[in-house]
């Protein structure tokens, strides 16, 4: 648009309404609607996106853009992506603006480089040097013979730790011009090592979905694929055969998955497979790690990217295939700021806006999208068996109080637990222990007057953690030390633990078996960067007989020699008042239920639980999926809950309590006095939270047929909200949780 003589800015913070700015004549033949760059505002200099170009501005005097920082842009697809998911979460442009210019764009973080060393003459006048060097100058003598001998020029840190050496042998080289230092961007997973793994052969189920993937690939056009698949039934395998066909055709895929602690298992088999660069992309990596990524997908020099959440907004160029990896997970939906977007959705909309095929993978999937599947607006392709030799593992369901009974107090685990775990460990087979909840124990508490030690910031009790011996909010993450004396009635005696987590049951299995070999992968003990991969590269190499975790352990975990899978205390998640805690249990209980029997060896899960009768657990023990989508789909149909209603929940938060909940009040008054059709609002009640570091929260759910014009609606009371800055409004559409 080289007409255009005014930008309208997105600036990056700040300000959510764009500025117009006066087009230097020096960048109107290269700047484009996406363009970064960097303006004045009053003195100081911002960064912020173009969003718009236009002809003139109805303001008389505009300053100019101060600098271009690049000319490459966001793709078209991606642009309508941002003003759907603008308009659809309720969020203005510039703050949706960020989930697509992450903070490494935003930083302008330069690539992370490593400098390497390369012959800068040829190899005869080299080894010709090399001689001279020998009785002389020996250190350059051994770097040159060093360089003739390695199959790639090695990195320059490297060479200095080998040789054990200084750098001015190698300075001096490169004076001489007999070599050249060369900087290229640092990809660790080049260093790796890899064995080639060629395509499995798939069983006639697999080949079947694989077929029917291929031909909706093959039309270039947008298809949704549900690839229900048990676990251990090969969906990897469908989806590596499946990106194959997506490189065949010249095009880009990407894969995300909910966990970064399985990136490391599957960029192990995606480089095994294919051999070639890859992009991964999640918070742990460094900036500058992400640069790369981000850096080498935009130029469409790497064709895979794997990710976790926020990896759906990456730049692959031509894409041409997105799959969800284990598509039910909660982890995929933001709920804690807005947008509150769920990858899998903006996954759908992206595949449609790029007429990419999009695939959504599960063994346990999601009501809504299952819904979909039967109702014929996605495509359903089903794997009924595993796809080795392996069988289901058998799950035995066992009474706690029964156990307890018996043992005579209380214990963690059950004597059928015990008897397994000391006979798997026997034969040099792995266990997997799944408790969700971290900790040594789970709060403080007088005996005397039942005072609890909670958090002075947030509505929860703290837990303790023997590590540090420190009580510890899950919320806010106070620390303070052990309570000797109640507050309440000043008793020094009677201050007691109640409750357990996974620090208390590794604890205690080690006191039982103290020659079991344990790991333990909570958000405790993954705190450093790489800790996932470094676990999980222990457990398979077998140097742990057991791992204990929360839910991350459940999640598509490959490990041929794990047999046993012990569950404890799954009955907590049954007393969330939530309308999908048990489709949380169920496929919980089913994926945990996944790890065990994957390979030739025979598996077992053993499933403790006070409430053996309950049904739920009943239908997760024999894995009937159909059975419990039975069972869940009519009460979600009496009680008019997804998917046969769209939801958005509002939440208030703000210091003073009684002034937040006067003011979601007010907001809910105004909604209602808007009288959309389809739609009911419930009442306004407190989080399941009441409070957390110190802000009192409030909210209430809207139920509707017609999700857009409640979006529009909320967005234009959210702007009108008479309200102090101190409170905080946040609109979460198609809520995970109405509880929390």
């Amino acid at each position: 648009m080289s007409e255009a003589r005014v930008a309208e800015v997105l600036l990056d913070q700040n300000l959510e309404k764009p500025l117009d700015y006066e087009i230097p004549e020096t960048f109107r033949a290269s700047i484009q609607v996406g363009s970064r760059v960097e303006v004045y505002v009053r003195n100081s200099l911002r960064k912020g996106t173009i969003a718009t170009l236009k002809k003139a501005s109805q303001f008389a005097k505009l300053r100019p853009l101060h600098r271009l920082i690049t000319q490459t842009t966001l793709s078209d697809p991606l642009w309508q992506l941002a003003h759907w998911m603008s308009r659809y979460y309720c969020t203005s442009l510039q703050r949706t603006m960020k989930c697509f210019t992450p903070p490494n764009v935003r930083r302008e973080i330069k690539p992370k480089t490593r400098l390497t060393v390369k012959l800068a003459t040829t190899r005869e006048l080299a080894l010709e040097l090399c001689k001279k060097l020998q009785s002389k100058q020996s250190a350059q003598a051994s770097v040159l013979e060093k360089i003739l001998n390695a199959e790639k020029p090695p990195f320059l840190s490297a060479l200095l730790e080998e040789l054990e050496i200084s750098r001015s042998p190698i300075d001096s080289l490169v004076k001489k011009k007999a070599l050249q230092l060369e900087e290229i961007v640092d990809d660790a997973l080049e260093d790796a090592d890899f064995f080639p793994s060629p395509p499995k052969t798939l069983n006639a189920e697999q080949a079947t979905c694989l077929k029917d993937i291929g031909e909706s690939l093959q039309s270039g056009t947008f298809k949704t694929h549900l690839l229900f698949g048990v676990t251990g039934s090969g969906k990897t395998e469908v989806y590596l055969q499946a990106i194959q066909q997506v490189l065949d055709l010249g095009k880009s895929a990407l894969l995300l998955v909910p966990e970064i602690a399985l990136t490391s298992q599957t960029i192990e088999r995606f480089r095994a497979r294919f051999g070639i660069k890859l992009a991964v992309l999640h918070h742990r990596k460094s900036l500058g790690e992400r640069s790369a990524a981000w850096e080498s997908l935009k130029k469409g020099e790497t064709k895979i990217a794997i990710g976790a959440r926020s990896a759906i907004f990456c730049p692959a160029q031509d894409l041409g295939l997105i799959i969800i990896d284990e598509e039910h997970d909660s982890s995929y939906k933001q709920n804690e700021e807005m947008p509150t977007y769920h990858a899998r959705d903006i996954a759908v909309m992206r595949g449609k806006l790029e007429k990419a095929v999009v695939l959504l993978g599960s063994a346990t999937p999601s009501l809504d999208s299952y819904h979909n599947a039967i109702n014929g607006k996605y495509r359903l392709n089903i794997l009924t068996s595993r796809a080795t030799k392996a069988s289901q593992p058998t799950m035995r369901i066992i009474d706690m109080k029964s156990a307890l009974d018996k043992a005579g107090g209380f214990s963690h685990f059950s004597p059928d637990l015990l008897d397994a775990i000391k006979e798997k460990t026997k034969k040099g087979e792995q266990t997997l222990l799944l408790l969700n909840k971290r900790g040594y124990r789970r709060m403080q508490i007088c005996s005397e007057c039942r005072y609890i030690a909670k958090c002075p910031h947030c509505d929860l009790s703290l837990t303790y953690h023997k590590g540090p011996n420190t009580l510890r909010c899950h919320l806010c993450d106070y620390q303070t030390h052990l309570l000797r004396q109640c507050p309440s009635c000043q008793s020094s005696s009677q201050m007691e633990f109640r409750g357990f987590g996974t620090e208390h049951v590794e604890k205690s299995l080690c006191a039982i078996f103290p020659d079991v070999r344990t790991l333990r992968m909570d958000r405790d003990t993954t705190q450093k960067k790489n800790s996932h991969e470094e676990m999980f590269k222990q457990f398979r190499a077998h140097k742990a007989d057991v791992l204990i975790g929360t839910q991350m352990i459940a999640k598509g975990f490959h490990f041929p020699s794990v047999t046993l899978v012990g569950i404890l205390n799954a009955d907590a998640a049954l007393q969330i008042p939530d309308f999908r805690s048990s489709e949380s249990l169920f496929q919980l209980i089913a994926q945990a239920s996944g790890r065990a029997g994957r390979s030739e060896l025979k598996g077992e899960v053993i499933l403790q639980t006070f409430l053996p009768q309950h049904p739920l657990l009943h239908l997760a023990a024999t894995q009937d999926y159909q059975a419990f989508h039975t069972r869940e789909i009519d009460e979600r149909r009496l009680f008019s809950f997804p998917p046969f209603c769209r939801l958005a929940k509002v939440v208030f938060s703000g210091p003073d309590e009684n002034e937040t909940l006067e003011a979601i009040t007010q907001f809910r008054t105004a909604l209602v006095s808007a009288a959309l059709p389809n739609t009911e609002i419930l009442p306004a009640l407190p989080a399941g939270h009441p409070k957390i570091k110190d802000r009192y929260r409030f909210q209430f759910l809207t139920k509707t047929g017609n999700i857009m014009p409640l979006s529009d609606c909320l967005t234009t009371l959210r702007s009108r909200a008479p309200t102090s800055r101190k409170i905080h409004i946040l609109i979460d559409i198609d809520p995970t949780s109405t509880f929390f």
